[in-house]
């Protein structure tokens, strides 16, 4: 599942050394088909939503169109969730699209139990391809947490 840039992987994959992130990718065979993480409060791009909101933070979240409707993101939180309860927070949050093609995504976290905690809000980044050149990305968003047992 590919990233913006060719070492984005290798940031995430130290980051999680460091203990301050969980990424997870579920696999159909030999094929990744499902990918997302969870940022802590020490990771350098935790945001000031989930730093308002005192919760790990879940990213990224991506599943193959030919796997979506089969459980494949619905698992990927549950275990995101579970790595968030053992870095003893106990909330955890995300950033949603309010655009219409964002609809099931928005439903499927709402069916999981999280709840709008603030927006509507605009946010804007430049990520980086490869060769340097910034990918503009921006939408209207609203926060979403969820409030998580201790286990």
């Amino acid at each position: 599942m590919p990233a913006w840039n060719s070492t984005e992987y290798a940031k995430r994959l130290e980051a999680q050394e460091r203990g301050e992130l969980v990424q997870v990718v579920a696999w159909n065979d030999e094929i990744p088909i499902g990918k997302a993480m969870v940022l802590f409060p020490k990771h350098e791009e935790y945001s000031t939503s989930a730093e308002r909101e005192a919760c790990g933070e879940i990213r990224d979240v991506g599943v193959e169109p030919d796997a979506r409707r089969l459980g494949v993101a619905t698992a990927m939180i549950a275990f995101l969730e579970g790595a968030v309860r053992e870095y003893e927070l106990f909330r955890i949050g995300l950033t949603v699209s309010l655009a219409a093609e964002d609809g099931p995504a928005r439903a499927l976290y709402a069916k999981l139990g999280y709840a709008v905690a603030h927006g509507p809000f605009i946010t804007s980044t430049s990520l980086f391809d490869d060769d340097g050149r910034p990918i503009h990305v921006g939408a209207v968003m609203s926060y979403l947490t969820k409030p998580l047992e201790a286990s």
